[in-house]
């Protein structure tokens, strides 16, 4: 019988994809509501209960919903890979009852006019990568891919853990390597992507502003999220720390320098992200969710590196800016970013307002 059976590939990762954003939509949504009324002038008894009301009873309906969205998308993902393998006839494991690696992925550049440049030689040995200090973002929005990673890396490094992870994690091709498997995770199960040993031009560098792991670990996840490297033009920390780990991520909203500081000392690996910028057509206490430092860089990722005392005795935040610590300046904005941040708790109120960790151990 004549007809189309099955589902359109692309259509349904595009699918996933959207619900996949909108589900971070709904829980910065949820982190924006719940600070605006924790901030707005409102005593009594009327707001005590609606306070409550809210934590106990609205916000927890956010969070399902966007939960539900999340592995919503991680399903249509499943329905997609399980349809391109019955149009393609492959099976899902070989003898060795292991995932099949991709086929050799190749994200398109993302300017056709600049070509792909060469990675040489094991990766994996470069005693710098991964360093918040090393990390050069480049002009794809995945703050959040680097920060997460990043964030893994620096913690696995202070365990003398990172090449360990590295070895096992990725596996060269050819000697020099032409491609590199890399073992991301989906739903806490390994899948190995296959990728060839090169980087896009305009992708994440070094600070000797050559490629290194993190230029493969970038191809690789977005190969793995749809094969091209729009494809990881926005996320969250938490999602690039469970693609790495397989491990399940926390995704919070403001915490106290001191709930951080415990994260590290717990061997996490901690992530921040800033606030966004001011929304002229919303010019009352929406204000207040605005970044307050010309420094800092609205709706950004950065590493957390430390939490100590000051010289004055007071508890600051150590942040690294994936863009590195030379920090940038945005398009329009003649304010320089700074790449390396000394937040006393105050300040990083007033400019951040969720974080992301993942237990490395």
């Amino acid at each position: 019988m004549p007809g189309f059976y099955g589902a359109d590939i692309e259509q349904l990762r595009a699918l996933a994809r959207t619900m996949s954003q909108h589900s971070g939509k709904m829980v910065s949504l949820s982190m924006e509501l719940g600070q605006l009324l924790s901030r707005a002038p409102w005593d009594g008894h009327d707001a005590t209960r609606f306070r409550a009301a809210w934590d106990s009873e609205h916000r927890p309906v956010l969070k399902r919903i966007a939960a539900e969205l999340q592995s919503q998308a991680q399903q249509l993902n499943r329905n997609a890979d399980e349809q391109d393998k019955a149009s393609s006839g492959a099976s899902g494991s070989d003898s060795s009852g292991k995932p099949d690696s991709n086929p050799p992925g190749d994200p398109g550049p993302l300017d056709p006019d600049r070509p792909d440049v060469d990675v040489p030689g094991d990766v994996r040995e470069d005693p710098d990568a991964g360093d918040p200090s090393d990390i050069r973002q480049g002009q794809i929005g995945d703050c959040w891919l680097l920060a997460g990673i990043g964030s893994v890396a620096q913690t696995l490094e202070r365990e003398g853990k990172l090449d360990e992870f590295l070895a096992e994690h990725m596996r060269p091709v050819g000697d020099p390597p032409t491609h590199w498997v890399v073992t991301l995770y989906e739903d806490g199960k390994p899948v190995e992507v296959t990728v060839e040993a090169k980087s896009t031009e305009g992708g994440v560098r070094g600070a000797d502003g050559q490629p290194n792991w993190l230029s493969i670990y970038e191809r690789a996840a977005a190969e793995h999220r749809g094969g091209s490297y729009d494809d990881i033009d926005g996320g969250h920390s938490s999602d690039a720390m469970e693609l790495m780990t397989g491990k399940s991520a926390d995704k919070d909203g403001e915490l106290d320098l001191d709930e951080i500081e415990d994260k590290l000392g717990d061997g996490q690996a901690v992530s921040v992200g800033s606030q966004d910028t001011k929304d002229d057509d919303f010019d009352w206490f929406w204000d207040s969710d605005e970044v307050s430092r010309d420094d800092v860089v609205p709706n950004h990722a950065y590493m957390v590196v430390d939490v100590k005392t000051n010289d004055d005795g007071e508890k600051v935040v150590i942040l690294a800016n994936p863009w590195g610590p030379a920090g940038g300046h945005m398009a329009g904005d003649d304010h320089l970013k700074s790449g390396t941040l000394e937040l006393t708790e105050d300040e990083y109120k007033e400019n951040f307002d969720s974080v992301y960790s993942v237990d490395t151990k």
